[in-house]
């Protein structure tokens, strides 16, 4: 699979967790986490032969936001195009 792959690292509501209550980005997470999680993001597709990732960076919550909108436009852009295609 080429292209990229972005993932998106959220939080559960206080309701659920109060652990992260305070937790607006990920530069307030502990140093330590934010290593496990993109180490995690780093090697997780070793055992699959030929595919590997490369973590570029890491976004703020506004550049979250745009991703998961762009991704449901796909998906309603996708289902229309289906809906379309079998009238």
């Amino acid at each position: 699979e080429a292209g990229g792959d972005e993932k998106i690292l959220a939080v559960p509501v206080d309701k659920l967790n109060p652990y992260y209550t305070d937790i607006a980005s990920y530069r307030q997470l502990p140093a330590i986490l934010v290593e496990q999680i993109e180490h995690f993001f780093t090697r997780y597709k070793d055992l699959e032969k030929g595919k590997s990732v490369t973590v570029k960076g890491w976004g703020d919550a506004g550049e979250a936001a745009e991703l998961i909108a762009l991704g449901i436009k796909a998906h309603q852009d996708k289902l229309k195009s289906k809906a379309a295609n079998a009238a």
